[in-house]
């Protein structure tokens, strides 16, 4: 009965302390939270007009209404092997949170004893018997808040981790339909250079047979050999820029370059066309989805939160144990005993003198901080320097592709009119090669034009942030207010403390497999 009340006042005393204390738990460091900083830095419209659309940036690939782009992006998405690695990094972070987070919890272990002793002193000499089982509990509680801020901590590293991940996503479906774009193009300068090829062989043979009949001279000749030569000479480097573009796909793809064939891209297409809008977002929105942005504000709570780890070691770490056990023993021949054991402890360890190493602690990890808080700003900047570029490259390279449609245009009548009055001798051959040559120019240039602008389109989507399914923007900083407020409290329910460490576990792992 004594042994029973005693277990019954130990733990009590216990739970009294580490509530009297627990109003002492050390926050972490005061930060904006990232709506505010989005909104302290973010302009309230864009710089650069330009036509606004209904376009979802979570699947823009599908708007270039190119199916092959879309499969192939959805694709690498899913095959890539950086991302299968990125996604093994998620994981391990979360493993980290959670070894942090049983750190709140007591430890408790189960011991067994069997010994066979001969015993010399005193006599009578004898052998001594013994057996027992037991339980110990250990727990360290987190009065001033030190582990719970390595949990907070933990947890914004995994959510960095997972916006890293959505960046390198993103990254890797731009960088896809960017090689799909340069893929596309190749195949169209390789067959602008084949029908100019055609062109400058039927002019070749014009002037060879004018020759003939003494209506041409061998300078003709010599030139439209010369540019028919110089243009051949040419499509050898587009052919191998076309099998690089394939062999970058495949390994996009999670693929040997020489299983490129299997992804059905042989085939000559027509560079993919974007949609004339853009989203309508604002720059605050824009910034709130951008993982880059995320990235670096699940940096900014890191820090924070090893802020207050650093100064919570200024105060004393307290550590209860609990044993219990049964216990048998005999003793040359006597009969055996038993005894129940039970012991309780309870230590204080406060530090007194450091010469300065926890202070130097505490400023080092401010000084990162607010290290992270600039670096947070200046991706912010950069995101925003971004968007304004690529939208003005979209609304510019609009332009251009219809004014070179119109000198493409004008180049192949001019092709046609001087052939035909070369052919009837009204013209020198001099105004062929002429019009030869601005009608290649043209072709690669409205050639190149459509790519810049397909790829100008990647780029804005790219700057956006979009390309998957994210959680609202304060899911974030909810979820870090609840680890906040968790902190300021602590003691030795664990069913109330177990059910909320559940809670923040099942948080932190519905983030990431939203992701």
């Amino acid at each position: 009965m004594n042994a029973m009340l005693n277990k019954a006042l130990a733990a009590t005393a216990a739970a009294a302390v580490a509530l009297m204390l627990s109003a002492c738990a050390v926050p972490p460091a005061q930060h904006a939270d990232l709506p505010q900083s989005v909104k302290t830095l973010a302009p309230d419209a864009w710089s650069v007009a330009a036509p606004q659309d209904t376009v979802d940036a979570q699947a823009w690939w599908a708007r270039f209404g190119d199916p092959v782009m879309h499969e192939l992006i959805e694709s690498v998405l899913n095959s890539n092997l950086d991302v299968q690695a990125a996604v093994e990094r998620v994981t391990q972070a979360q493993q980290q949170t959670k070894q942090q987070r049983a750190a709140l919890l007591p430890q408790l272990d189960a011991s067994a004893a069997v010994s066979h002793t001969r015993q010399i002193l005193p006599p009578p000499l004898g052998y001594v018997d013994a057996a027992g089982v037991g339980v110990a509990a250990n727990w360290t509680p987190d009065v001033f808040g030190g582990e719970r801020l390595a949990v907070l901590a933990a947890q914004a590293q995994t959510t960095g981790r997972a916006s890293a991940l959505n960046e390198l996503r993103l990254a890797l479906a731009a960088n896809t339909a960017a090689a799909y774009i340069d893929l596309r193009w190749a195949q169209s300068e390789l067959q602008i250079l084949n029908d100019n090829e055609q062109i400058r062989s039927r002019a070749l043979k014009l002037t060879q047979d004018r020759l003939r009949y003494g209506l041409s001279t061998q300078l003709d000749v010599a030139r439209a050999q010369n540019q028919l030569q110089d243009l051949q000479a040419r499509i050898p480097r587009v052919q191998s820029e076309v099998q690089h573009q394939l062999s970058l796909i495949a390994v996009f793809s999670g693929r040997t370059p020489e299983s490129v064939q299997n992804l059905m891209l042989s085939a000559p297409g027509a560079i993919p066309v974007p949609s004339l809008g853009v989203p309508q977002t604002l720059p605050s929105e824009a910034l709130l989805r951008r993982p880059d942005v995320l990235t670096a504000y699940a940096k900014v709570q890191q820090r924070a939160a090893e802020v207050g780890v650093s100064r919570a070691q200024r105060y004393p770490q307290f550590n209860l144990s609990l044993t219990d056990g049964l216990l048998a023993a005999s003793w040359v021949g006597a009969p055996t005993l038993t005894d129940n054991l039970f012991s309780a402890a309870l230590s204080a360890t406060a530090p007194i003198f450091s010469a300065g190493r926890i202070t130097a602690n505490i400023n080092e990890n401010e000084s990162r901080m607010r290290e992270s808080q600039l670096g947070l700003n200046q991706t912010m900047l950069n995101a925003l320097k971004e968007i304004e570029d690529t939208r003005s490259d979209l609304v510019s390279g609009a332009t251009q592709v219809d004014r070179l449609s119109g000198a493409l245009d004008s180049s192949s009548k001019a092709l046609r009119l001087s052939t035909q009055l070369y052919k009837g001798g009204a013209s020198s051959f001099l105004d062929v090669l002429d019009a030869q040559q601005a009608y290649l120019i043209d072709a690669e240039s409205l050639n190149q034009a459509k790519r810049a602008h397909a790829q100008s389109a990647v780029a804005l989507y790219r700057s956006l942030g979009g390309g998957w399914s994210v959680a609202e923007p304060g899911t974030a900083d909810a979820t870090a207010g609840d680890a906040k407020a968790a902190a300021g409290t602590t003691g030795p329910a664990l069913q109330t403390r177990a059910s909320a460490s559940t809670t923040a576990s099942t948080t932190a792992d519905a983030s990431v497999a939203a992701q």
